[in-house]
């Protein structure tokens, strides 16, 4: 068996035979990465970073601090920044954002409410959108696009849609409370008026005008006059009645105040994202340079070619050995 060897000398030889070649083909690879900057479309990227605010500051509990009093850091933790992940991926989200950005206008001509061109919009969306967390627990959100002020405004108009989705996801369940609340609420003063109004006609019926609730603790029971069949029945009753009426009034307050609570956790003038940088048109354009690509194109070009060269040469010496 014949052993063919291909050394380092016959390398440099070989090079240096073919180097007008590699030298060609260096040029050829230059030309055509001149070429695909004049070809290729510029680019700018805008960035914006946030924080995410600790949605639990916000909270009845946290708002009024009537019972606990632990400490509530400001800052959102790894939950609330994976909930924002989570909103950023979404269909719901995404499709908001297009929306309020106008982007059948601005890649003209989709028509947004085509199913087909709506898609495609989406797909824009998602190859130029970008959303990462920081090693300082902040969140970079980037958008790449042709005009540098429509890049700042998608990634701004982005920013807002999270912080509006993030601060309805809570709010909405507050809401529900609320409204469950009221409801009860509407319910109470529903029976208090018909206790009031049984209240009323027994008084009336057997001249008993004196609080004699047990309920009223703190107030002293007047002298009461009368007597008669039916009298002492009369005073329990009005003491029975008495006392479910100002329990109702009693639950009817502590609702009240619960529902004024849950109204200040639900004002819009708590922000649940803490923008720190916002968005402005980028003044240079994203992507390798100029340099960069012709540098590359020149490298690729200066190695495939040497390759080529070499395994050109080595199979020519290995069938010359074979023959």
């Amino acid at each position: 068996m014949t052993n063919t060897s291909f050394d380092l000398v016959d390398i440099i030889r070989t090079i240096q035979k073919r180097r007008r070649f590699i030298m060609l083909m260096t040029v050829v690879a230059i030309a055509l990465g001149g070429a695909f900057l004049l070809v290729r479309h510029t680019k700018y990227k805008a960035e914006a970073n946030f924080f995410v605010n600790n949605p639990l500051y916000g909270d009845r509990s946290t708002l009024f601090r009537s019972q606990d009093t632990r400490y509530v850091d400001y800052f959102g933790g790894d939950d609330d920044v994976d909930k924002i992940m989570a909103f950023a991926n979404s269909d719901t989200v995404r499709d908001r954002i297009i929306r309020n950005c106008d982007f059948d206008v601005i890649y003209k001509p989709l028509n947004i409410n085509d199913p087909k061109d709506h898609a495609k919009l989406m797909n824009i969306f998602s190859k130029n959108f970008n959303l990462k967390r920081t090693e300082y627990k902040d969140i970079s959100l980037t958008y790449i696009d042709r005009d540098p002020v429509v890049a700042a405004n998608v990634a701004n108009m982005s920013v807002k849609v999270l912080e509006e989705t993030y601060r309805h996801y809570y709010n909405a369940v507050k809401t529900s409370i609320y409204t469950s609340i009221n409801d009860k609420v509407t319910q109470l003063d529903s029976a208090i008026n018909v206790l009031t109004d049984s209240l009323a006609t027994m008084r009336d019926q057997y001249g008993i005008y004196s609080l004699i609730s047990p309920a009223r603790r703190d107030v002293m029971a007047g002298e009461m006059k009368g007597g008669g069949k039916g009298y002492g029945r009369a005073i329990e009753q009005i003491q029975n009645v008495e006392s479910v009426k100002d329990q109702l009034v009693t639950d009817r307050a502590h609702y009240i105040s619960a529902l004024n609570e849950f109204s200040a956790t639900e004002n819009n003038a708590m922000q649940f994202l803490k923008v720190i940088t916002r968005a402005l048109p980028p003044t240079s354009p994203t992507g390798a340079g100029p340099v960069i690509v012709l540098a590359a194109a020149a490298f690729l070009g200066l190695f495939f070619s040497s390759v080529y060269v070499l395994m050109m040469a080595y199979f020519r010496k290995l069938n010359a050995v074979v023959r």
